[in-house]
C-alpha cells in the first residue's frame, strides 16, 4: 500500500474523521469505515491484512472489504493523497 502524502494531516474520532491536505488547502471528511481504512493505510499495513481488520471490526464479507478499500484507495489516488500515485489533486 503506498504511503500518504508528506502533506496530508488527519484527525479521527470513534464517528469518522478529517484528512487535511496542507498543500492544497482541501479539507476532506471521512464516515467511520473511511476513517478505519484511513487509519490502517497509515500504519502500513499490506492489503490484506488491511481487509482481515475490516472484516473483524465491521462483520462484513471479505468482498466487500475489498471493494471498499480499492474504492477509497482510488479516491485517495484521484485526488494524489497517496504516494507514489504520481497525480496532483484536481484544482
Amino acid at each position: 500500500m503506498p504511503a500518504m502524502r508528506e502533506w496530508i494531516r488527519s484527525t479521527h474520532t470513534t464517528d469518522g474523521g478529517i484528512v487535511l491536505d496542507i498543500d492544497k488547502g482541501r479539507m476532506f471528511s471521512l464516515n467511520s469505515s473511511a476513517s478505519a481504512i484511513f487509519q490502517l493505510m497509515e500504519t502500513g499495513l499490506c492489503d490484506d491484512k488491511i481487509v482481515e481488520e475490516l472484516v473483524r471490526r465491521f462483520g462484513i464479507s471479505v468482498d466487500v472489504a475489498k471493494r471498499d478499500l480499492n474504492d477509497f484507495s482510488e479516491t485517495l489516488k484521484n485526488y494524489a493523497l497517496l504516494a507514489g500515485s504520481g497525480l496532483r489533486a484536481p484544482e
